[in-house]
């Protein structure tokens, strides 16, 4: 049975600093952790929620100049913030009037990432929307806040792993792996099928 989550308030703009610490860095490190899921030379990337292009930017140099990366993001003072840092040439800005329609051609990517994200939305129209985009067998990789973590959105908004297997494989996505990688933060790698 399909429970209706309550949608919950997106990140603050204004907190967006945060988004870039050296501590973030050292416990969330982009480029390790998007290599040891399978991001490769040549692939086509979409890292919705793009916010700052914490994981966009790293994205865009892994693919290199055969792919492509796609930033997605609902806020135009994300993707103004984003707009002013200098992007790699294979790189691609969308904006997203709804979050759940990203001008983005059906499979056409290989690999999203959406970090922090899912319990900002509806889950099922937003899987949807990710589904459309990618490519058969494409990898999609949620990062998502640990209830135990003393810090993230209220516990009442975060989504345990169990929930997001659920939610996945009610989308059509087969759950790959998943593995704590940190105190703060869990990801679930997941195949489109």
């Amino acid at each position: 049975m399909r429970s209706k989550k309550k949608l919950t308030h997106r990140f603050e703009p204004k907190h967006h600093r945060g988004l870039e610490s050296r501590y973030r860095r050292r416990i969330l490190p982009p480029t390790t952790i998007l290599k040891s899921f399978g991001l490769k030379k040549g692939m086509k990337v979409a890292d919705v929620g793009v916010g700052t292009g914490y994981f966009l930017i790293p994205a865009a140099r892994i693919v290199g100049q055969q792919g492509k990366a796609y930033g997605i993001d609902v806020s135009e003072e994300m993707l103004q913030i984003l707009s002013k840092k200098r992007l790699p040439r294979n790189t691609v800005i969308v904006h997203s009037i709804d979050g759940y329609s990203f001008d983005v051609p059906s499979s056409e990517v290989n690999f999203v990432v959406a970090s922090a994200i899912l319990h900002e939305n509806d889950p099922d129209k937003f899987l949807r929307e990710l589904r459309r985009i990618m490519k058969r067998k494409g990898k999609l990789l949620i990062i998502e806040w640990k209830k135990t973590s003393k810090f993230g959105p209220p516990l009442d908004e975060r989504l345990d792993e169990e929930d997001v297997v659920r939610m996945l494989k009610r989308n059509r996505f087969r759950p790959v792996t998943s593995r704590s990688l940190n105190a703060r933060y869990y990801a679930v790698l997941s195949e489109k099928v």
